[in-house]
């Protein structure tokens, strides 16, 4: 009998740096990356998981069969899938398409088998344990230089993320209420690729950072961050730096997201109608400087997303589930 199941998880952006410290402060935004397995009977060879992604069929599929196979052995199935993904999040973009990808397709997995709506506090299934299975799946993939757990919990648990990502412990999560504005250039930046040793060189600097967004002093943050980590992997802030010049009424905020190429900049959400109109232009302006400094780029106009990807992928399967469609008919 085929059994197929469905999940969803968000991308997000950068506050802290996990690489210097082992410590890191990610949010999530609304781009999502989508997964479906499709479970079968093994062949005579026995048990083969194999996957694709469905917007680039050249990306290396191993991350998402690894995240279905560590499923398949905690949940003690013998049995094949398939995995497909398909998301909006650019690959290798600094904005957590590998947590995005993990995560999704952990949860098809678990959905597959008939396990998604047991996952909870106090249920049989740690929301914990599915993030630590998607990094598991992320290091073994070569995907990851931390685990990228900070990354990962965004992208499951929606808000801002605190995270100590050598223990694995989650030390806070908030809600994160901001329009996002993400100049995403036209390179890739694999995160397993940066210059570890000379980020390592500003971890006392990335600490003070790290400490202002446990003080939730997340703007601050961030804005540290990211001037810290320009210099030590050789990015141009430029893209920050105008992006806060032209905003600094607002008090703007911009920085390099993940190990780039991507800049994140947020802006708050306007309280008066002349304040939203004031702030849309704003984002005009961003927007159209950043294409004159990078006339090949794409820019994402998004916002923070502060809901599960637990509840996500429930709605989500649901809906595949009563329209009968494979995620590689589904736009």
């Amino acid at each position: 009998m085929i059994q197929k199941g469905y999940g969803c998880a968000f991308g997000g952006g950068t506050i802290i740096n996990a690489i210097a410290a082992w410590k890191g402060c990610a949010f999530a935004t609304e781009m999502k990356t989508y997964a479906q397995v499709i479970v079968s009977e093994p062949g005579n060879i026995g048990p083969v998981v194999s996957g694709r992604n469905l917007n680039d069929s050249g990306m290396n599929p191993y991350l998402m069969e690894r995240c279905v196979e560590l499923v398949f052995e905690k949940m003690d199935c013998r049995k094949s899938a398939r995995v497909l993904t398909k998301s909006v999040i650019p690959a290798a973009g600094g904005l957590k398409s590998s947590s995005a990808a993990a995560n999704s397709c952990v949860l098809a997995a678990l959905d597959a088998l008939g396990y998604l709506d047991e996952i909870g506090v106090g249920r049989s299934i740690d929301p914990l344990d599915v993030v630590q299975w998607g990094v598991a799946a992320a290091k073994d993939a070569k995907v990851t230089i931390t685990g990228a757990f900070d990354d990962a919990c965004a992208s499951f648990f929606g808000g801002v993320a605190l995270t100590d990502n050598r223990k694995m412990e989650l030390i806070s999560r908030k809600t994160f209420d901001y329009d996002v504005l993400i100049l995403n250039p036209n390179q890739r930046a694999h995160s397993a690729d940066a210059n570890v040793s000379r980020s390592v060189l500003l971890k006392d600097l990335v600490e003070i950072a790290f400490d202002l967004a446990k003080d939730e002093q997340y703007e601050k943050a961030m804005k540290l961050n990211g001037l810290l980590y320009c210099g030590a992997l050789g990015f141009d802030p430029e893209p920050a730096l105008c992006a806060m010049e032209l905003g600094k009424e607002f008090g703007i905020v911009s920085g390099l997201s993940g190990t780039g190429p991507s800049f994140i900049t947020l802006f708050p959400l306007g309280k008066t109608p002349d304040e939203i109109n004031r702030l849309t232009q704003l984002k005009q302006d961003v927007r159209s400087k950043w294409i004159s400094l990078y006339p090949d780029s794409r820019i994402f106009d998004t916002k923070t997303c502060n809901g599960g990807a637990v509840s996500e992928s429930l709605i989500f399967s649901k809906k595949m589930r009563a329209e009968q469609k494979d995620l590689i008919d589904w736009v």
